[in-house]
């Protein structure tokens, strides 16, 4: 036997090879336990194969159920009642974020909420196919509308190794295959996918049985409260009666119970026979009971009634604490779906910038927390920008505007009217106020079109940075003639008024 030598650190190394680029090697149609035939995938649920005969129909008819319909009504609606936002991919760029406003528009005119609400039947049965209707609108590529379709119809077929399995739409004409559907035209959102089902596995594997036997136990439960909730009418014939005693005999007990009766002979007596049970039967209702809890865990988290210890309080914010983990879960899970497909159907169809859309699953109550931290953030020298301020407070919000003009007539400053009090019958104006009143009016022009002249300076700049950029390039410029003669004519006031105040007190 040749001896196997080790490879040395004196031993060239071999540079690895190149790897095989966008090539499968363990698709499915090597699988060697699947039969296939002519590409047609079929689903791997043993619910739906050994009793749906491969259709989601099954599932559907689950929703009859009060339980499981209640349950679904809660995941659908605590994430269709929560705002959505619509954000760029790209940060800090203007025109994306002017398109997340055109896209936003779009979304609301084609009923975005019930798209959510039809695409999340995919909990159910695993996976749900939805159908745009494009049309143009202002020059736009639009959704018109979106309609949900029937999942019988479809399947997936593979027919090469190296592409994934694509949709088809069974026909009258074809059955098996179907037709390939056209790109960018179907939604398809699916529930725990798998390499060997793209059609998902919903919640229907887990809520089918109890929801059989929950419907088996209602049905025993019935015939219990009508054999034993009301007595049942027993009526006796003589041995020797005829069929037209017995008829009449029939007729009366008939008239007393349309449920059932009885009928013996030995005597034309009746009597009711009340049930020998004594107490409260409650085996189917707990029977039902335990279904209930059993959906509730499935659908909703909810833990059966006598698991549910603790105190009150704390029992139900665990409760809110899973149902908030669920829907955060489905929205990000239906987010994804939107945003490979339509999302980026729109933004590709009318050049728009990449865009994101997603819900904000979040507590009613901490915005005004989120409003504080935002402060703090913002007196350390931060700010924050459009996108994301819409982001974590809804739409509506936009960038507070500039002052207006200076040339606006009431931003133009005016000296104060030293006549008011006089004409109003108050104090006459001493000398010295009146001097004040007079270098004030005639130095207005002056003093006022230096404030016009930095007001529009301020006006022109974009940011802080700018504005004291601009004021110590434009300082040299600023003519301070007038202005020196303007203080100085304000200190000799001040010292006059100076000196008359030492005199009135002398």
């Amino acid at each position: 036997m040749a001896k196997r030598t080790q490879p040395t650190r004196h031993t060239p190394m071999t540079a690895p090879q190149r790897p095989e680029l966008d090539t499968e090697f363990a698709h499915r149609l090597r699988d060697p336990f699947e039969q296939h035939y002519m590409g047609v995938l079929r689903t791997n649920d043993p619910l739906l194969l050994e009793r749906g005969n491969g259709s989601v129909e099954l599932y559907r008819d689950l929703k009859r159920d009060g339980k499981v319909f209640a349950g679904l009504q809660k995941r659908q609606l605590a994430l269709i009642g929560k705002p959505w936002q619509v954000e760029p991919r790209q940060k800090d760029h203007a025109k994306a974020s002017a398109d997340t406003e055109v896209v936003t528009t779009i979304l609301k005119a084609c009923n975005f909420d019930r798209l959510c609400s039809d695409l999340l039947e995919a909990l159910l049965a695993g996976f749900t196919v939805a159908e745009i209707v494009w049309t143009v609108r202002d020059g736009l590529v639009v959704p018109a509308r979106i309609t949900k379709r029937a999942q019988r119809r479809f399947v997936y077929v593979q027919a090469d190794d190296q592409t994934p399995p694509w949709l088809h739409l069974l026909t009258r004409d074809n059955m098996l295959t179907g037709t390939p559907v056209p790109e960018r035209k179907f939604i398809v959102h699916r529930v725990n996918p798998e390499d060997d089902n793209p059609y998902g596995t919903g919640l229907g594997l887990q809520l089918f049985w109890p929801v059989y036997f929950k419907r088996k136990g209602i049905v025993a439960w019935n015939k219990l409260c009508d054999r034993f909730g009301s007595p049942t009418p027993h009526g006796k014939y003589p041995r020797n009666a005829g069929p037209k005693e017995k008829g009449t005999l029939a007729d009366a007990l008939r008239a007393m119970s349309n449920d059932g009766y009885l009928m013996t002979p030995e005597g034309m007596e009746i009597a009711l026979l009340e049930s020998k049970l004594s107490g409260n039967v409650t085996t189917q209702q707990q029977l039902c009971e335990y279904m209930d809890d059993w959906i509730g865990a499935v659908l909703t988290g909810q833990e059966s009634r006598a698991s549910g210890g603790g105190a009150l309080a704390a029992a139900s914010k665990e409760r809110q604490d899973v149902r908030q983990d669920l829907t955060q879960a489905d929205s990000d899970l239906l987010s994804e779906t939107l945003n490979e497909t339509l999302l980026a159907w729109i933004c590709e169809y009318n050049g728009l910038e990449p865009c994101l859309v997603y819900r904000q699953i979040k507590d009613e109550d901490d915005t005004k927390a989120l409003a504080e931290a935002d402060k703090i953030v913002f007196d350390m020298g931060f700010e924050l920008d459009e996108d994301t301020v819409r982001a974590k407070y809804g739409e509506g919000w936009h960038k507070k505007k500039a002052s207006p003009s200076p040339s606006t007539p009431q931003n133009t400053p005016s000296p104060p009217n030293f006549a008011e009090p006089a004409a109003a019958g108050g104090p006459a104006l001493d000398p010295l106020q009146k001097e004040t009143k007079q270098l004030l009016t005639s130095t207005a022009p002056v003093w006022s079109g230096m404030v016009e002249q930095l007001q529009a300076l301020v006006a022109q700049a974009k940011d802080l940075a700018q504005v004291q950029q601009t004021l110590v390039q434009a300082y040299g410029h600023l003519d301070s003639a007038e202005l020196v003669k303007l203080m100085a004519a304000a200190l000799a006031l001040a010292e006059l008024k100076g000196m008359a105040a030492v005199q009135s007190e002398g």
